[in-house]
């Protein structure tokens, strides 16, 4: 059974989210799909989470709630207030991963940054990785990444959880965007609002 990592900052989780989950676990069959939050992110890369670790769990696990064969992993936000550098995330969970070399899964924009990532060598000789195609770009070319798409092309490709923060601080909604259930849980908590 193929082991499907897949992170992110989920801040928040959307409707492009659930479907990359969804695929991969139709695509990679017989899998299980680990959902890994981001904690505090690598200073590298001047990124800032808007809502907290436990609004970013429980989102995900409304959006997810009915997909078997998921686990969302909170190994990263239950670390040590430190930069989140993968490496160290899959050392920590290489005892539950099985034999078999697990999936990264990333989006593509992630892919281009790939060769910053702290030890991003030890990291490509521990896993295989798969790539979200995004239009636009063209790195799955690179050849120090060596990855695979996981399908040609994405529906949600212009969809971003920067884009569906904008839209709550307007006011805008944002139904199809999310699941329902994050929706009414954005709504209900007043997340990104006046941010």
């Amino acid at each position: 059974m193929k082991t499907v990592l897949y992170g992110g900052a989920f801040d928040p989780v959307h409707a492009g989210h659930v479907f990359v989950g969804h695929e991969a676990l139709r695509l990679m069959a017989p899998s299980i799909l680990i959902l890994i939050p981001t904690g505090l992110p690598n200073p590298d890369f001047d990124k800032c989470l808007s809502a907290s670790d436990a609004d970013r769990m429980a989102m995900l696990q409304l959006a997810f709630a009915r997909v078997p064969d998921v686990t969302i992993s909170d190994f990263e936000l239950s670390r040590e207030p430190r930069p989140s550098y993968f490496v160290d995330t899959l050392e920590g969970l290489r005892p539950s991963l099985g034999v078999d070399k697990p999936v990264l899964l990333l989006g593509e924009d992630q892919l281009y940054s790939f060769p910053q990532w702290h030890r991003y060598q030890d990291i490509l000789d521990q896993v295989e990785l798969w790539f979200v195609p995004r239009a636009g770009r063209h790195c799955s070319d690179t050849p120090e990444v060596p990855a695979r798409a996981l399908f040609a092309i994405n529906p949600f490709d212009s969809l971003s959880s920067t884009l569906i923060r904008n839209r709550l601080q307007q006011g805008l909604s944002v139904d199809g965007l999310v699941p329902a259930s994050v929706a009414a849980y954005i709504a209900e908590h007043g997340l990104y609002r006046g941010q």
